[in-house]
């Protein structure tokens, strides 16, 4: 029997299977872009255990000094003054402005043992931001190292003690972290991503931008995108 002289384009080009260790920086992003069903589920747990120690009790402490700063100039955006506290970005106190409002209407219709305190209101944004912080970590770091790794990350993040103290108040800084680790993981995708695929490359580029100007809204830290412009010069991450 006469055997088929036909060769797959992989036999013509001499290539071999990839395996994860030999994968490219490209393929890795690929993957990690599209998580399987089991990654995917222990995000969620991760995120949900992770604001659940971040949430509770979360109003015992009182407000520290900043705290009250915002929640003053939150207070003042009722009333369509945005200049209080101008210093700083006004994307936490926006979040902090609909948490109030959203938090006013629930204890309205509310019992007194299920009032939300002042407290609880203003560091809220940063529970849910903070513990849906995995997600961008896991994506980031799978991306450069693979799943596993990306998986451990996450894990480290959700129950860190550090990560977990820092959530539980106003500061503009868990922000920071939630919108600059998408920027990172779109930039790279974008830089991985063929130019022969231009559409797909714009719309990575596109919601890096939209990531980079959130982190700019929420704390005026410009100089972190401008390194990420200089690994991604000094380093390729597509091979050519």
């Amino acid at each position: 029997m006469k055997q088929s002289l036909e060769l797959t384009p992989e036999e013509r080009a001499g290539a071999r299977p990839v395996s994860p260790a030999t994968a490219t920086p490209e393929a890795r992003g690929e993957r990690a872009w599209k998580p399987s069903r089991g990654v995917a589920l222990t995000l969620v747990l991760l995120a949900l255990l992770g604001f659940g120690l971040r949430a509770h009790d979360i109003a015992r402490a009182g407000f520290a000094e900043d705290e009250i700063n915002k929640l003053e100039a939150a207070r003042a955006y009722e009333r369509g003054d945005i200049t209080p506290n101008a210093e700083h970005p006004m994307l936490m106190k926006t979040l902090i402005f609909v948490s109030l409002k959203a938090s006013q209407g629930w204890n309205a219709g509310a019992g007194a043992a299920r009032q939300i305190s002042e407290e609880a209101a203003v560091r809220l944004p940063n529970v849910v931001f903070g513990a849906l912080t995995v997600v961008p970590l896991y994506l980031l770091t799978a991306a450069f190292f693979g799943k596993r790794t990306g998986l451990v990350s996450a894990l480290l993040w959700a129950f860190g003690l550090n990560a977990i103290t820092y959530n539980r108040v106003a500061k503009e800084d868990t922000l920071l972290v939630f919108f600059m680790l998408f920027a990172f993981y779109f930039y790279l995708r974008a830089k991985q991503t063929s130019g022969h695929a231009p559409r797909a490359k714009r719309k990575f580029y596109l919601a890096s931008a939209v990531s980079f100007g959130l982190m700019f809204a929420s704390k005026y830290f410009p100089h972190y995108f401008g390194l990420n412009m200089l690994y991604h010069h000094l380093v390729a991450q597509r091979e050519r």
